[in-house]
């Protein structure tokens, strides 16, 4: 699963192009949007989109919390919906709280082998996850390992972002 990063606490815009089986733009349409955190798929924010012409929709939302969210944008019959994901980042987040609001609550981990662009960012570590304190003193049980990898503008904040389960 491949996700929009947005920083916390700024606008996320939302667009749609909308176009009929031609590909001229449809205008006059009235498309929605539903907000969902992905943890509990409970609705955030809903609204409707503001018609700009030419087949240009545009909306907006600012998140306040940390963690992964999926918007579902819905237009009227015969045209497609579709699904966006996004992950709400702090650019100044310290690890632990990324693992939080990754959703990888088991409080016994490790990040390993962490690598930092020259800002200072995190672009690449190894999290290992434990059953217990004991193991995780002990370096023992790893019940998982995941790579994490992440990729930066020239203005520091997040492109993308993905957390692959190696073992």
């Amino acid at each position: 699963m491949n996700f929009i990063c947005n920083e916390l606490n700024t606008a996320y815009f939302l667009e749609l192009f909308v176009t009929d089986l031609s590909g001229s733009p449809v205008t006059g349409l009235s498309p929605t949007y539903v907000i969902y955190k992905s943890s509990d798929n409970s609705v955030v924010d809903s609204g409707s989109f503001i018609d700009e012409g030419n087949g240009v929709y545009h909306a907006s939302y600012t998140f306040s919390a940390l963690g992964q969210y999926y918007i579902i944008y819905s237009t009227p019959v015969n045209y497609t919906d579709e699904i966006e994901n996004i992950m709400v980042i702090d650019r100044y987040a310290r690890e632990d709280d990324l693992l939080r609001a990754l959703g990888l609550t088991d409080e016994n981990k490790k990040i390993l082998d962490t690598e930092h662009n020259s800002d200072g960012q995190l672009t690449h570590a190894i999290i290992e996850l434990y059953p217990s304190a004991i193991d995780f003193d002990n370096n023992t049980n790893v019940m998982a390992t995941y790579e994490y990898n992440a990729t930066y503008n020239g203005s520091g904040l997040m492109l993308t972002m993905g957390i692959k389960r190696t073992a």
